[in-house]
């Protein structure tokens, strides 16, 4: 996060989303801790709110990689992910409540999202793709969107009741530790970077 402020007077309107959900994600982190450690209170509707905002400010984050091609798949896209946000917690009232069907839904479209842009960086650069923000950054998205459909699926199925659920969920400190890791990296690369239409 410090690496992202350090750096924002540097970067084009391009990385904006991506510097938005940094900043959210801390602010949801810091929310988070605030509901359950001074109001004894579930952070639910933190981490919904903040899902929500991630998902949009990611469809918009590859619109624009996509060089603001395809306004209407994302739009679509976009309004899809909405409408599921709200018939999840809004018409079924899950708003306090830890429902995986959203957070599954959004994670798996960012992995596609990700490796078809993935995929077209590989045929379209002609140089080192380790050296492109975009595609490390694809590829942080991958690890940490899988591994946050298979945590869903394994706190919704119950850590008190599987060993390896329990497992799961106490390794994705990890895989997010990681994933912030390739982050600091992207940061660093992003200035370097010059994007190409």
């Amino acid at each position: 996060m410090v690496m992202a402020l350090l750096t924002l007077n540097r970067i084009r309107r391009y990385w904006l989303p991506f510097f938005c959900m940094l900043l959210l994600s801390f602010f949801a982190e810091a929310f988070s801790f605030y509901f359950i450690g001074y109001l004894h209170k579930s952070n639910a509707l933190v981490i919904k709110i903040y899902s929500l905002a991630e998902c949009l400010l990611l469809t918009y984050q590859f619109y624009l990689w996509q060089n603001k091609r395809y306004l209407s798949f994302y739009a679509v896209l976009a309004t899809l992910c909405l409408l599921f946000w709200i018939i999840e917690n809004i018409v079924f009232k899950n708003l306090s409540n830890f429902v995986p069907y959203f957070r599954v839904f959004y994670a798996f479209i960012v992995v596609l999202l990700s490796v078809n842009l993935i995929n077209s960086l590989m045929v379209s650069q002609r140089t080192l793709l380790l050296t492109n923000p975009v595609f490390v950054l694809c590829a942080a998205f991958i690890i940490f969107f899988t591994y946050q459909i298979i945590y869903e699926a394994s706190y919704f199925v119950g850590a008190e009741k599987y060993v390896v659920a329990n497992k799961i969920i106490l390794l994705f400190a990890y895989v997010n530790a990681i994933v912030n890791m390739i982050y600091a990296v992207v940061i660093r690369l992003i200035p370097k970077h010059r994007v190409v239409s």
